[in-house]
Formats: structure tokens, sequence, C-alpha cells
């Protein structure tokens, strides 16, 4: 049983958390709420006894800080969440100026809740109790009228007297931090039941094994590598070159008159070496066929290479998809993921695996329209060996089988032909395959995650992809929307491509102008993010300078008037405050008062 404390900054959110976590009954997870505020002293003796700690602002600052080990999952606020604090706020005292006095993981954008408030906005990051002070000082000092804090910010505002509203969390929040809390406790469980495997697998393994900390001393060791080295480390002194070394080595060595290949493998946390993994191996043809295995898997595809942590941005579109897809992932349903090319429905199907309770499993991924019909039914289920001219000796196991226990992620789904179809179909009925040739029926058990970026209902109405199918694979649909309609997603991710190409250059990262940005944010992509990651590789090749102005923009892309599409950013601000004319929307993103009307009741935006 895994435990986690849930660490509420007031008590009024005792009974929503309770009444989440009364959904998580069955599982193995047993959660306690306590009111507890931030400070190193009164968390003390509450979190040893806890495997997870949940908790938010200064507290989650505190927990991460002073228990590193402490499996943290942090109550994060929503934008919501901070606007209604400020609206709340504006209401109560009708302030000129306000200061967001929160902790460091608090991600807002200044400039745009001035912009929908009309009050001059301040964000002061902070970490403890003697920052908060120190910060609302120093915010007084500068004419700042009120504040938006968490709770230990409130109680000094009371008693400086000064105006203040506290930031509350919402149900969403809430839900998020209950279902990561719970899927965390999975995965730990699931891993305490596999250290109990692996260690039988150490000594049962002909290699020796040894794992040590930065200082050498040995935190584990198979029965192997006791008799190989006898004690101590006296044969393998270059464990401390290793912990010096970025991508470790290896050497041929005798130890006790056997040659063997000694491994030295540096182990990071946080880019910090924390130790290393010494294994041993008295053959080099052993050597040679682990390798050669392990590249077969990894050129097979049986590795999710992507987790939810990869997905970027902040928008509200992309959090409900991320929110969704960590749901699926708790699951075994056949998922469908549809949407345009390049928007990342390969990145959500490897980290919705990564998310299950089938992650230490076999992750498949097939594009089915790269392969003909006849050829990609022959890599779905396998043939025997005569099936067909051309066939391996002693036949060949299918992906299905490869996947088993695991996941399968069928790309371009829409693109595989009805004969094919039908067999897919009696997979996901039956649960079993049958290779080419073969009159054997094999059982597996795989999670379906398929994926397509063209309109497969019609393609199931024109009678190209069978209906009974479709139903099959679509028991969970999430549906990806395109970069167009994730608003400042767009400057988000163009940051990150702007860093990551520009290192791989050895270049400065350049920044983009105001009218780039407002290039970037109007123009429709097409090719989605896998055509915003383009363009900015083509910046960091063709541009030197260390900003980017519109003109370069437009040099490289076909520059388009908007698509009609309404920023994300635009329909919140006239949901919570009405605040933006109509008309000016129009104008600014050159539609009519009609189309923005019709967009804005698709979007259900009150107007």
């Amino acid at each position: 049983m895994i435990n986690a404390l849930v660490c509420i900054p007031y008590l009024e959110l005792k009974e929503p958390y309770e009444r989440c976590i009364r959904q998580y009954a069955d599982s193995d997870i047993k959660f306690e709420v306590r009111h507890i505020i931030g400070i190193k002293e009164a968390l003390e003796d509450a979190v040893e006894d806890f495997d997870i700690v949940v908790a938010r602002g200064i507290t989650a600052a505190t927990v991460a800080r002073k228990w590193p080990n402490k499996h943290l999952i942090e109550i994060e606020l929503t934008g919501y969440d901070v606007l209604n604090a400020i609206i709340a706020c504006k209401n109560r005292y009708n302030p000129r100026s306000i200061a967001i006095v929160y902790a460091e993981t608090l991600r807002c954008d200044e400039a745009m809740l001035s912009y929908l408030t009309g009050i001059d906005i301040a964000v002061k990051k902070i970490s403890n109790e003697i920052d908060t002070e120190a910060a609302i000082k120093e915010s007084v000092s500068s004419g700042i009228e009120a504040f938006v804090c968490g709770r230990t910010g409130a109680s000094i505002c009371d008693n400086k007297g000064l105006h203040y509203a506290s930031v509350e969390v919402g149900k969403e929040a809430i839900e998020r931090s209950v279902l990561d809390a719970v899927t965390a406790a999975k995965m730990m469980e699931h891993e305490r039941s596999k250290s109990v495997l692996i260690r039988q697998l150490l000594d049962d393994n002909a290699d020796g094994e040894i794992a040590l900390d930065a200082e050498g001393n040995i935190i584990e060791e198979n029965s192997i590598a006791r008799t190989l080295i006898g004690p101590g480390l006296g044969n393998i002194p270059e464990w401390r070159d290793a912990l010096k070394s970025r991508t470790g080595f290896e050497k041929v060595k005798m130890i006790n008159g056997l040659p063997c290949i000694v491994r030295y493998i540096p182990v990071f946390r946080s880019e910090k070496p924390i130790g290393v993994n010494i294994i041993i191996q008295n053959s080099e043809s052993l050597r040679e066929s682990d390798s050669k295995i392990r590249k077969e898997l990894k050129d097979r595809g049986l590795v999710a290479r992507y987790s939810f942590k990869d997905i970027i941005g902040e928008s509200r579109r992309l959090r409900e998809m991320v929110d969704k897809a960590r749901r699926f992932s708790q699951v075994q349903s056949s998922i469908l993921i549809t949407g345009e090319t390049g928007t990342g429905k390969e990145l959500f199907a490897h980290s919705i695996h990564v998310a299950s309770l089938r992650a230490s499993e076999p992750f498949v991924a097939v594009n089915c329209a790269a392969l003909p019909g006849n050829l990609l039914e022959s890599e779905l289920f396998g043939y025997v060996e005569g099936a067909f001219s051309g066939a391996v000796r002693g036949g060949k196991a299918g992906l299905f089988e490869i996947a088993h226990g695991g996941t399968i992620f069928l790309d371009e789904i829409g693109e595989i032909p009805l004969d094919v179809q039908s067999k897919l179909l009696r997979v996901l009925q039956e649960k079993e395959i049958r290779r080419l040739g073969d009159t054997r029926v094999r059982h597996v058990d795989v999670r379906i995650i398929a994926a397509t970026n063209v309109d497969i209902k019609k393609k199931v109405i024109d009678g190209e992809f069978r209906s009974d199918l479709y139903y099959r694979l679509s028991v969970l649909d999430l549906q990806l929307a395109p970069l167009r309609e994730r608003g400042n997603d767009i400057l988000l991710l163009s940051d990150v491509f702007l860093s990551r190409y520009s290192a791989k250059e050895g270049r400065r990262k350049p920044e983009l102008s105001s009218e780039a940005k407002d290039i970037m944010l109007s123009y429709s992509w097409p090719g989605n993010i896998r055509e915003l990651r383009n363009i900015c590789e083509k910046i960091i090749v063709l541009f030197d300078g260390d900003e980017i102005s519109g003109g370069d923009i437009k040099s490289i892309i076909s520059f388009e008037k908007p698509s009609g599409a309404v920023p994300e950013s635009s329909l919140e601000a006239l949901t919570m405050s009405g605040l933006i004319n109509k008309s000016a929307l129009a104008k600014e993103l050159g539609v009519s008062r009609t189309t923005l009307w019709r967009r804005l009741k698709a979007n259900n935006v009150k107007h």
C-alpha cells in the first residue's frame, strides 16, 4: 500500500479533496488530508511516513527542498484560478496595481493579465516565508496597492493591514493532483514488485553486477560479482574515472584468471553524477549478443521515447487534451487519436503508454501507410515457414506477438486495406492472431492505440473503412487541436525549438521581435508543430542576429492571413470579463463580425 499526504492550505479544501479521493477507494493508495502550511517545522513530523506528498505553493517548495527523495505532486494552479483571485481583489478594493506573490513554479503572463483586467500587474516569485515578507514589503514601497497570494502571504497581509485576495484551488486542480497521485502510486507499487523480481534476477544472472554510490560504497551486488572480485573493489579501481565520464566506458580485464569485459556506466540525477553501475561479463560473445539484441529491440520500435513531460504548452486546449489522455492511460480500452498532420499524435501515444500499467512492457509503433497490404499483414500477424515466396526459414513473429503485454501503435490506421481490417477486427474482438499460413491460433494481450489524420468517419460512410472496426478502435477518442488553435503555445514551442537548434549549432539563441511574434501567432500553420519545428531550424541556419524580425519570418514561410480561428487567449478574455471590443477583435483577427460571432458560438463562448 502506498501512503499519500495531501497538504491543504485552508480547511475548506478538506471536503472537496476527500470527495474526490473517494472515487479511488479501490486503488493501492491510502490518502490522508491535513491542514499544513509551508514551514519546515510543520512538515517534519508529517512527511516522513508518506511515500507521496501533494502540496502547493511554499509548502510544495519546502518539501522539494528539504525532502528531495519524496515523490512530490504539486497542486498546479490554472490561469483561471489566478484570474479569479485578481477579479475578486479588483471587486473588493478597486486597486490600480496588484502584486501576485506566489511560489516560483507559478507561470503567468503579467502583460496579458494587465491587458485583461486593466490593472498594473507585477509577479513576485518566492520560495519561503522570508521571501514572501520581503516581496510584500518591497511591493508596498514601490506603490503596490493590493496583493494576490497564497495563505502564507495572506497571513502577512492580514498582520500588516494590507488589501489582498487569496488564490483558491479550483476543482480542476484538485482532480488533477489526485489523479496524478493515484497514477504515481500505481507505478510505485509496480516498481516495488519489480524490485523483488530484479533481486532474484540479479542473483540468477550470468554476469557480475555492482551498483556503487558516488563515494564508492557498494549499494547492491549479485553473487557472481562477489565471487569474481571478492571483498572490496581492488580488481576494478576505474570506477572513479567513470564518475567523471558522461558516457562511461568498458575495459578488458583479467579477473581471477578469467578474461572479462567490465562496463562502467555512470548514473546521473539532475545532471549530477550519483553513482556507477558496473557489469562484469566473462565472454566477448555474450557481450556482443546482448548488444545485438538490444539494438534490434530499439530498431523495431519497442521503446516508448516520450512521456507527458515532453508535451509543451499551457493553453486550455492542450491542458484538456493532456488531462483526457492521462485518464485514458489508466484503462485498457482501445484509443483512436485523430488530428491534422503534425499535431503530435505519436507523441501522445508514447506518453499514454509510459503513464499506463503497461509502461514496463513493449511499445511497438508501425506506420500502416508505409507498407503495402500484403507486407503489412505479414508484419502485423507474422507468418510460418513456407507461407509465401521469400518467407524466412522458421517463420517470423508478427508485431502483435512482439507487443504482447504492452501497446501497439497503429499510425495512419485509415490507410489499412479492407482485407487486413477484418483480421485486425478479430484481434480486437477475440484477442487472437493467426500467422499467415498457420492453423494455430495464438492469444495476445495488447492494447491498441490507433491514429489518423484523415476523416475516418467519411471513409466509413464511403465504404472504405469497416464501421465495426471503427467503433472497436474508437472506444476512447482523442481529438488533437491544430497548432493555430493553441494561442501562445506557438511562442512557447518556438522558444523551445530555437533553444534546441541554437544549442545544436553552438550559437546564441535569437529572440523574436514583437512583429515576428504577431506573424507567428496569426499564421495558420497547416503543417502544425512539425512545420513550426522546421521553421525554427531554418531561422537558426539562415539568420545570425540576436533578434528575428517580422521580415525574416515572412521570408521563410508562405505567410497567410489568419484563417479565422479565434485565439484561445481572446476567447478566454471574452469569457472572463468582456473587456475586449468585438469589433476591434474582429478587425485584429482579419474576420467579419459575423464570422467572429459564429466562431464564438462554436466555442460555447458567451457573447
